[in-house]
């Protein structure tokens, strides 16, 4: 039987968009994930089933491509698809559209299983991958990764708090992209709006460390940016990106 992907309607409502009046960046993975989470769920093998079994998904890489952001009360329609998987990795792609079928944003992102007591990538069961029909493969997928940071142009510090912690008992990854961006100054995220982003996950951030978000800007056009990021808990790094910017236009804005 063929894989034919999930899709799910969704009204954004005011508080999962920024000052902008479009979906934040971090919500919009969010609502990504929450469409993983259904079609898991509609499978019968929801997140519940999977930790029962001792087992949890972590995402490891997203590739995000951003056409135009989702407006406040606008109805979109966020679609999945299990692409292939091989014993450790699964490969899932994303897509968001407007009511007239017009794609918003599309997203790759490759996933993980952990084995919750040892914290180490764990084998994928058969159980938990067969429902999605997706292709077995023994590639593994080899994704450019962000740059480095040359030198640090803003910076900020955070301590983790118990409501940052996810079911996996590490902080959510959307958590992420808001310290990330949060390292921009208010004139940068109102001027600016993210086209791309390439954000890899590297090591788990627990309860009660202290994370600094790191960034470098560089301009590489009359009306483009590009951002680097590093997440680090001490000199240890836990995650980086690099996301591409250009200044904001009249569509974009409510």
């Amino acid at each position: 039987m063929e894989n034919k992907g999930f899709s799910e309607k969704h009204r954004v409502t005011f508080y999962e968009t920024d000052v902008n009046g479009t979906v934040s960046l971090g919500k919009l993975v969010d609502l990504m994930m929450l469409a993983c989470e259904d079609q898991s769920d509609t499978l019968g093998v929801s997140s519940d089933k999977v930790l029962k079994m001792g087992l949890g998904w972590i995402v490891t890489q997203h590739m995000l491509e951003i056409k135009r952001l989702p407006r406040k009360n606008e109805t979109i329609y966020i679609t999945t698809h299990a692409k292939s998987y091989n014993k450790y990795f699964c490969y899932r792609d994303f897509w968001v559209h407007d009511i007239r079928k017009m794609e918003l944003a599309h997203m790759h992102t490759v996933f993980a299983m952990i084995n919750q007591k040892t914290r180490k990538i764990a084998t994928i069961p058969a159980a938990v991958i067969t429902p999605f029909q997706a292709e077995k493969t023994v590639k593994i997928e080899r994704l450019p990764l962000p740059k480095e940071i040359e030198r640090i142009d803003r910076q900020k510090e955070y301590e983790v708090r118990f409501f940052d912690i996810d079911v996996n008992h590490h902080v959510n990854n959307v958590h992420y992209f808001e310290w990330m961006l949060d390292a921009l100054d208010e004139d940068f995220l109102t001027k600016y709006q993210p086209v791309e982003m390439n954000i890899e996950y590297k090591k788990e951030i627990n309860y009660g460390q202290k994370a600094v978000s790191q960034a470098q800007i560089k301009m590489t056009g009359v009306e483009t940016v590009e951002t680097i990021h590093e997440i680090k808990v001490g000199t240890e790094l836990s995650c980086h990106a690099v996301c591409e910017w250009e200044v904001r236009h009249e569509e974009w804005i409510m």
